[in-house]
């Protein structure tokens, strides 16, 4: 049996393509969710027409959001490893097989031990991202290494990714494919309209939610002078998660934004890639956008001291690191930004070939000679 643990909208984002693959594919899954995001991932479902949860870890389907739940949530999960292994295979991963996590979340951590317990194979989509620094970003880096070496399967999205798994000398087996699955999930956005207006004029698009930035008042204060800086050229839409709103406020610095500045509350996804997609560049401190910005092949500045992505890094993305003289080279760099298309890859199919391969699920639509070969081979 093929499951997937999922917790983040993000992973929600970069797993659905996979889970849409095998439903098209008439090959049975099942989907288990963590809790973690619950209300976000639900509307996501919606538009990725994804099914309900085969089960999940929260009653009331609320998003966590606080360090307070979020640390109840975690202990409680964590408690079912040594007290509930029988429930967990009988109740939450019956049928055994292989569990899917993604990334390098408190989610990714909890279904590795999870599944781990119950019996499972693990296998970790998005695989071999480092930043080499355990503090930049605090505490993924720890989660992921710690993943990485736990996992049977590791899916690599890179040539970097799958470099740095050599050099760790990860006892999973190690599968490279093209690319990362966000880029399917973009393909799927395009196609469904966007619940929002989007701007005829020029714009910038930010967005900030780093627990490591929003929580300390000298880095926010910094994130709202670069977008202060940014509107002086071109108006900015600025969208807010909940947790970013309640410490703008809490520092008193959403008074200091510029009338220049507006502020939106948190997209559907598909509302905002179609934000992305039309914006003149885009300010973020998140992976996927950065991701999203390389594939897209849009103007990107990290809002971060480091990233564990080399999406677009010397191309389409500069990584800020909090300096004034990066900001101001970014925005020379943007004005005069010339997009040049790139065949995009489609590695939802890879991993779902390899699954059914691997776990030798009969289909209508059989491997190739070519693809059972490539996973065969593989290290």
């Amino acid at each position: 049996m093929i499951q997937f643990f999922i917790g983040t909208k993000a992973q929600f984002i970069k797993m659905a393509p996979i889970m849409a693959e095998l439903q098209h594919r008439n090959i049975a899954f099942r989907y288990i969710d963590s809790g973690q995001h619950g209300d976000f991932t639900r509307s996501l479902r919606q538009v990725f027409k994804i099914r309900e949860p085969d089960f999940s870890f929260s009653d009331n389907k609320r998003d966590i959001t606080s360090i307070a739940s979020a640390l109840r949530w975690a202990v409680r999960l964590s408690s079912y490893c040594i007290f509930g292994k029988k429930w967990l295979r009988e109740k939450v991963f019956p049928g055994g097989g292989i569990c899917l996590v993604h990334g390098d979340t408190m989610s990714t951590l909890l279904g590795v031990s999870l599944a781990r317990a119950a019996g499972l194979e693990v296998g970790h989509v998005e695989a071999g991202l480092r930043s080499y620094d355990y503090l930049h970003p605090f505490p993924e880096e720890l989660i992921r290494v710690y993943c990485m070496k736990r996992c049977n399967v590791l899916f690599a999205p890179s040539a970097d990714a799958l470099s740095h798994l050599n050099q760790m000398n990860v006892p999973g087996k190690v599968i490279p494919v093209d690319g990362n699955t966000v880029v399917d999930a973009l393909h799927f956005a395009e196609t469904v309209p966007a619940t929002i207006s989007i701007p005829q004029e020029p714009y910038a698009l930010a967005a900030c939610h780093r627990l490591e930035t929003i929580t300390n008042r000298n880095r926010l204060e910094r994130v709202v002078s670069l977008i202060n800086r940014v509107s002086e050229e071109l108006p900015v839409i600025f969208v807010t998660h909940k947790p970013t709103r309640r410490y703008l406020t809490r520092y008193n610095l959403h008074n200091r934004l510029s009338s220049d500045v507006k502020i939106m509350e948190m997209q559907d996804y598909v509302s905002f890639t179609a934000l992305m997609r039309n914006a003149k560049m885009v300010l973020a401190d998140g992976g996927s956008i950065q991701e999203e910005c390389s594939y897209l092949c849009k103007p990107c500045l990290v809002l971060r001291n480091k990233t564990e992505r080399c999406d677009g890094i010397g191309i389409n993305a500069m990584l800020w690191g909090f300096k004034n003289q990066m900001l101001e080279e970014f925005l020379a760099m943007a004005k005069d930004f010339r997009p040049v298309p790139i065949d995009l890859p489609r590695p939802s199919k890879q991993i779902a070939d390899y699954l059914i391969h691997s776990c030798g699920i009969a289909h209508g639509n059989s491997l190739s000679a070519e693809t059972i070969k490539k996973y065969r081979s593989a290290p």
